[in-house]
């Protein structure tokens, strides 16, 4: 005879139909969140793919009023060359061409099943090679250039100059649980309070999504209470009454706090914002506490796959070792030691 064994009572099968479409909701929004970051990104891409036309159209009409506009869905080479120089000639960062190349090129496949041909992508590629080779030769800063790492000095004096009140408990959390797992400020605006798990040992925090999946990092308890990502989380879970939902939320200049999500540039700039109130600190963004993780963990010993595994890295990701490089070259120099 076969044991039954019962389903546990809270199987979606027990629940009111109205609570179960609710819930198959929440999941679909869980899951359509990064889709629609994605989008987001692409659709801006286009945006300034059809400002290029609408430029290059009003140039042409001026040469040729009878002439036929050059339609969105243009693969010609000289366009996609032109797009490139019109960043140019905008003073942008190549980072930002080769980004909004990259949305067209996807924008063009997805929505109207047009295959750019390599040709074109291999000459706008290289133009963008020239564009980053003349401002190397010229020194010419263009964007914001590499963020600068957030180091433990800057951490403490940006939690001391926080005040003890509710948006001083956020913030002081987003900060440091944001340097504690390297995390990007899409990871922090996505973090629910159920992704992060107290236990003897520190935090366990699960990061939904990132550019190489899901993952878990593990989180010490701090030996500095000023500066302890554990205490800091506690802190401000218990402060503002959270049991579920988002872990950041806004606070209006009332101190009211939303059971909204903080958008992932909300959390950037509650890091540039504290950052700027502590005496001391250079100019810090969000990203600053990613580089900040690796730059630090590197000078205290850490090998690669460590670092990797609690950033979310590959153990080969050039922009992570692009990080180690900056402790490596002055920790293991061929100048040390030989006599100079």
């Amino acid at each position: 005879m076969t044991d039954i064994v019962p389903a546990p009572a809270h199987r979606p099968a027990d629940l009111a139909l109205t609570d179960r479409l609710a819930v198959l909701d929440a999941a679909a929004a869980e899951y359509a969140r990064p889709i629609r970051n994605t989008e987001q990104a692409y659709a801006a891409d286009w945006r300034a793919w059809l400002r290029f036309l609408e430029d290059l159209n009003s140039t042409l009409a001026e040469e040729d009023p009878h002439g036929t506009p050059v339609p969105p869905t243009i693969t010609n080479v000289g366009a996609f060359v032109a797009f490139i120089a019109w960043h140019e000639r905008a003073a942008l960062a190549p980072a930002t061409a080769e980004r909004r190349l990259y949305g067209v090129i996807m924008t063009l496949r997805q929505r109207y099943g047009i295959e750019v041909p390599k040709q074109t992508i291999g000459a706008a590629r290289q133009t963008l090679t020239n564009y980053r080779r003349e401002l190397a030769e010229t020194n010419t800063p263009r964007g914001r250039g590499q963020a600068p790492a957030a180091t433990v000095p800057d951490l403490r004096r940006i939690c001391a100059a926080m005040p003890p009140n509710l948006a001083g408990h956020r913030d002081r959390a987003i900060v440091l649980l944001g340097f504690a797992i390297a995390a990007r400020r899409s990871n922090l605006a996505a973090l629910d309070v159920t992704d992060v798990a107290e236990h003897d040992e520190g935090l366990a925090v699960t990061i939904r999504y990132g550019k190489t999946g899901a993952r878990e990092a593990a989180v010490d308890r701090g030996t500095n209470p000023g500066t302890c990502p554990v205490r800091a989380v506690r802190k401000w879970i218990d402060t503002a009454g959270l049991t579920d939902g988002p872990l950041f939320r806004p606070i209006d200049r009332h101190g009211n706090l939303s059971t909204a999500r903080m958008s992932p540039r909300a959390c950037g700039e509650v890091v540039t914002r504290r950052a700027g109130q502590a005496e001391g600190v250079p100019y810090r963004t969000g990203h600053s506490l990613r580089a900040g993780l690796a730059t630090e963990a590197r000078k205290a010993g850490h090998d690669v796959k460590t670092i990797a595994d609690q950033g979310g890295w590959n153990p080969t990701s050039a922009e992570l070792y692009k990080y180690l490089r900056i402790v490596d070259r002055w920790a293991d120099n061929a100048t040390k030691g030989i006599g100079l």
